[in-house]
């Protein structure tokens, strides 16, 4: 299974998935699952296969939900920290049709290394930010939250098993 690693002071500290969707529970699972995938880029870009003090990394979220907020957090403590910052009118990988929402992530380190790892836009179907819409408008039917808690459930297991090209794109800012 795959996992990131980081440190806690002397503590080397294994995250997998399956712990971040303990934590969050299972309300977000496709957010929680690219959360994962994004910091994994984002630390092999920064740090090769050194594990980071995760205290030294900082989060900039393009997208203000609470499954990504939720898995950065429990990866890095960047919102206990005070180190992480949404801004939903970040540039790149706005997809969302019905809003202003990035699907862009800038990570950077204490140092001033930064990367920003962006979601592929074709991962998303259109039917998923549809339904984002609908929750919002409070129009969603018992069929559509189950249709959508399905298709959360299949974007995570896609968002786990695709490889990180397919799914992202990593761009090193400095």
């Amino acid at each position: 299974m795959s996992v990131i690693r980081v440190r806690d002071n002397k503590d080397y500290i294994e995250i997998s998935f399956e712990d971040i969707k303990k934590y969050h529970g299972g309300l977000a699972l496709m957010a929680i699952a690219v959360a994962f995938r994004v910091q994994q880029a984002a630390i092999r870009e920064l740090f090769g296969t050194e594990p980071p003090q995760r205290s030294m990394l900082s989060v900039l979220s393009g997208h203000a939900g609470p499954g990504f907020r939720d898995a950065f957090e429990f990866v890095t403590r960047a919102v206990t920290r005070g180190a992480y910052t949404v801004d939903v009118h970040y540039p790149a990988a706005q997809y969302d049709p019905h809003r202003t929402q990035s699907y862009a992530f800038v990570i950077s380190t204490t140092e001033g290394a930064a990367v920003e790892v962006a979601l592929k836009d074709n991962f998303l179907p259109l039917q998923f930010y549809d339904y984002l819409a609908k929750g919002r408008s409070k129009a969603m039917t018992t069929q559509d939250v189950e249709q959508f808690d399905k298709l959360k459930l299949e974007l995570s297991q896609q968002a786990l098993a695709l490889p990180q090209e397919e799914l992202l794109t990593v761009k090193r800012l400095s």
